[in-house]
């Protein structure tokens, strides 16, 4: 099996018919009807024929999971190919549709901003990683790419931290800092063996970090550092991290 995407006229109808309004309405039903004529096969990517989310339950959304599951089966698919929103729609509006369903409930939105909502969650507006990061579908390839470690005991172990807070995947990894696998593994990294400093205000702390690291790229070219000498860097800042409430 082919990964299949939508082509790029049919999308913009899509698009154009939810944010008139006119449409919300199918986003609240059990399937979505997609126009068989619009739909491409991509012989460059091989997708499973059957893939089958955790769907989210009194127990959470499971994104860790269904991250590590989407990736795994997406794992040859480049960061170009990535970005390409034809292929999120329709993943969006077939192949995940159930779990879209149940991950994101229209009906659960106030009425004057579904046309939005859909907008967001089912549609990706644009190629950059904060649009990436917002759709529910291109979300989870991406966290699973920018954290994976094959060198590590637990290849995934810094993708499950990464879902551990929101504040990791609204900030981090859309900024330029998250794109720069070197600087999100270190951070990461450093959490995680730091547990007990992160125990208490760990988002305030984590942010203290980004920041302090934003400043540092202004007269360091981050993109240029090792892991090991961010971690060096984050390292000098403990005692602040401390003394954060």
């Amino acid at each position: 099996m082919f990964l299949k995407l939508l082509t790029s006229p049919y999308v913009e109808k899509l698009k154009r018919r939810a944010a008139s309004g006119f449409d919300v309405g199918l986003y609240m039903k059990s399937g979505f009807e997609l126009d068989s004529k619009n739909i491409l096969g991509n012989p460059d990517i091989e997708f499973p024929s059957l893939i089958a989310f955790k769907m989210p339950d009194n127990d959470g959304f499971h994104d860790f999971e269904n991250s590590k599951i989407l990736f795994e089966a997406l794992k040859k698919m480049n960061p170009t190919q990535a970005t390409d929103y034809r292929i999120w729609t329709y993943l969006t509006h077939a192949t995940f549709w159930d779990y879209m369903r149940k991950r994101s409930p229209v009906e659960n939105q106030p009425e004057e901003e579904r046309a939005e909502y859909v907008l967001t969650h089912w549609f990706v507006n644009g190629i950059n990683t904060m649009d990436l990061m917002r759709n529910n579908i291109s979300s989870l390839w991406w966290c699973a790419y920018l954290t994976y470690d094959e060198t590590r005991k637990d290849q995934y172990e810094l993708t499950r931290e990464v879902f551990t807070m929101l504040d990791y995947t609204r900030n981090l990894l859309p900024g330029t800092q998250g794109r720069n696998k070197n600087f999100t593994h270190a951070l990461l990294e450093f959490v995680i063996e730091n547990k007990e400093l992160f125990s208490t205000f760990k988002e305030s702390k984590v942010r203290f970090l980004m920041r302090k690291s934003n400043f540092i790229a202004g007269y360091k070219l981050m993109l240029n550092l090792s892991k090991e000498e961010i971690k060096k860097i984050f390292e000098s800042y403990k005692n602040d991290l401390i003394n954060i409430k």
